[in-house]
């Protein structure tokens, strides 16, 4: 596999740590959430077979199939023919048998329910949608990130086409299987005790030196354009002039104002500072 669960777990961890979900989404994720907790009862025989989360199934099956349980959790294909793309698989006589047979094809049967972390459903999915957005617009998917602080404009609009200039509607995995678990905490992974914990605002931590409203004002006073508000909301907005930010200045480009990106921008400050009394 090009892409080793080893190399990417860390990058996992830091950006489940940073993610919040944007205000507009807030409705639209609890909404989903709950529809998805209302069919656990179909979710969980495949979670007692083969040991795949109720939380990786419910949102995932949500972006390939709009949860309807005629189709092939595999592919979208109906359940009741046989698939047109590769691997072909089906027909089935229920949705249980087609989505043990899909899960199969991925390899989720493989992980074992004891070892199904969030950074764990980051890569599975990941996995399972392509790595096309990593390899090839170096962004993170919003297949797993959509609706949050973390997501970026750029969409594949179908197989192989991208539009860098559209933003993914879709509700990402990850933000569902969180609100899941927070509104229904017998949905907690094994290996992840659910532990009640204050939401999180924002990409970056609130201390009043390096908080949202200081990376909205070092961001501003830097002339980067649009100039965006100072309103200690980590938004859409905000995450694109942080990306704006890291690609000139070399720095990894998601949209999350880390250590790293902190430390550029004091240093630009600091620089930007030291020309202004010169003039």
């Amino acid at each position: 596999m090009s892409h080793p669960f080893d190399t990417l777990k860390a990058e996992y961890t830091h950006l489940l740590a940073a993610m919040a979900v944007r205000e507009e989404c807030k409705k639209l994720v609890d909404e989903v959430a709950v529809k998805l907790i209302g069919y656990k009862s179909r979710y969980q025989p495949v979670t007692d077979a083969i040991g795949v989360p109720v939380i990786f199934i419910g949102p995932s099956f949500e972006r390939e199939g709009s949860s309807n349980f005629n189709l092939n959790p595999a592919q979208g294909w109906p359940l009741h023919s046989t698939s047109k793309i590769i691997p072909h698989n089906g027909p089935f006589p229920n949705w249980f048998s087609a989505a043990i047979a899909a899960y199969k094809i991925d390899g989720l049967d493989k992980v074992g329910r004891d070892n199904w972390t969030f950074e764990m459903i980051c890569f599975k999915g990941e996995a399972l949608n392509g790595f096309g957005y990593r390899d090839f617009h170096h962004m993170h998917s919003p297949y797993l990130w959509g609706g949050t602080n973390i997501q970026m404009p750029g969409k594949y609009t179908e197989d192989g086409k991208f539009d860098p200039t559209v933003m993914d509607h879709q509700i990402g995995i990850i933000p569902l299987a969180k609100r899941m678990v927070e509104l229904d905490p017998s949905l907690a992974l094994p290996a992840v005790p659910y532990v009640p914990s204050p939401p999180i605002s924002s990409g970056i931590a609130q201390e009043a030196e390096t908080g949202v409203e200081w990376v909205q004002t070092a961001i501003n006073t830097l002339g980067y354009t649009p100039e965006i508000a100072v309103d200690g909301s980590y938004g859409r907005e905000t995450g694109r002039a942080v990306a704006q930010f890291q690609r000139s200045y070399g720095l990894e480009i998601d949209g999350i104002a880390g250590p790293k990106t902190v430390a550029g921008l004091r240093a630009a400050l600091t620089a930007f500072e030291a020309l202004e009394k010169t003039k």
